[in-house]
């Protein structure tokens, strides 16, 4: 008792300074113009790379998959490299984007059909947006702020208490709103309001949740999108927002997902349809996928496992029932 009870004031006092330093670091980058930050922030997400060690060799076995190359190819290698440097670039443009004006945003960021959105409207749904950690999914908060809509995007809430607050508010100014991963109700009311509400499907394996091949390779993703599509009735839209020339994005929605049902095989038919797009969103250009854990099975007792429950699924079986 004595061990935890002292950890938690060390724990609060890590947190603080963390608050504290990356609020020193937001000064900075926004008293500077956005043409010189970048440059700097994709020299240090170099030299960050140099010096990922275990890190560096997961980015290289992630992006082998989507490449089709081996992880010691000098190609992933540069693709890799160009990770680090891009997830420095939206660091920075992410510390800066409560200050983003609406002039700049119109400026930097581009939806190039919004008229999605009017579809899903016109049948009175919201939509689940189902994206991976691409390009800057946050800037289409600030695009969709222009034509009067916003996002919803579930977040973690549960450490950096200071911090998480003063991001959910410098992203509420450009209609991006932060729903604590659990609070279910919060997901709901959004979908029922007919709202736009973004998850991320690529965190990784994990037994339990939907088996899909994803670049070629058996793993899961979450149960989540479309047990709340089946529940709701909202489509699932797959999404994709690029970093392009210029440093400016461009975001396109892909064709709507529906999910019929809760049924295991629905689940499963639904989310490789997701899974399937946006693994064609990572290979348009692999070098901006910026996932830095693992996201397929590491061991072979898990491998097995995600190979057992996609086959269980393509055969119309109950994947849920598959033993550990």
């Amino acid at each position: 008792m004595v061990a935890i009870a002292g950890a938690q004031p060390r724990e609060r006092r890590r947190e603080m300074l963390i608050y504290w330093l990356y609020r020193a670091a937001e000064r900075v980058i926004n008293a500077l113009p956005r043409w010189v930050v970048l440059p700097a922030a994709a020299a240090v997400g170099n030299v960050a790379y140099d010096l990922a060690g275990p890190k560096g060799r997961l980015t290289r076995e992630n992006l082998a998959r989507p490449m089709g190359l081996p992880a010691d190819d000098p190609r992933v290698a540069a693709a890799a490299r160009r990770a680090f440097q891009n997830y420095a670039k939206y660091l920075v443009d992410m510390m800066r984007i409560g200050e983003l004006t609406s002039e700049t945003a119109a400026r930097i960021v581009r939806i190039e059909n919004p008229e999605m959105l009017d579809e899903v409207r016109r049948i009175g749904h919201g939509v689940i947006s189902c994206t991976v950690h691409v390009g800057g999914m946050d800037f289409v908060g600030p695009a969709l702020k222009l034509i009067n809509e916003a996002m919803h995007v579930v977040a973690d809430d549960t450490t950096y208490g200071r911090l998480y607050e003063h991001m959910k508010a410098a992203r509420g100014r450009q209609h991006i709103f932060l729903i604590g991963w659990r609070n279910l109700r919060g997901l709901f009311r959004a979908l029922r309001n007919k709202q736009n509400l973004v998850l991320f499907c690529d965190g990784g394996y994990r037994r339990g949740d939907v088996p899909v091949e994803f670049c070629g390779e058996a793993t899961t993703f979450p149960l989540g999108p479309a047990t709340l599509a089946a529940k709701t009735g909202a489509p699932l839209m797959p999404v994709a927002c690029r970093r392009i020339r210029g440093d400016r994005f461009v975001a396109r929605g892909l064709p709507l997902v529906r999910c019929e049902s809760d049924e295991p095989a629905e689940i499963h038919r639904a989310t490789q349809a997701v899974a399937d797009a946006l693994g064609g969103v990572i290979r348009e250009d692999p070098g901006q996928w910026y996932m830095f854990r693992p996201v397929w099975p590491q061991t072979d007792d898990d491998r097995a496992h995600a190979l057992a429950a996609l086959a269980a699924a393509r055969r119309g079986e109950d994947w849920t029932k598959i033993s550990a």
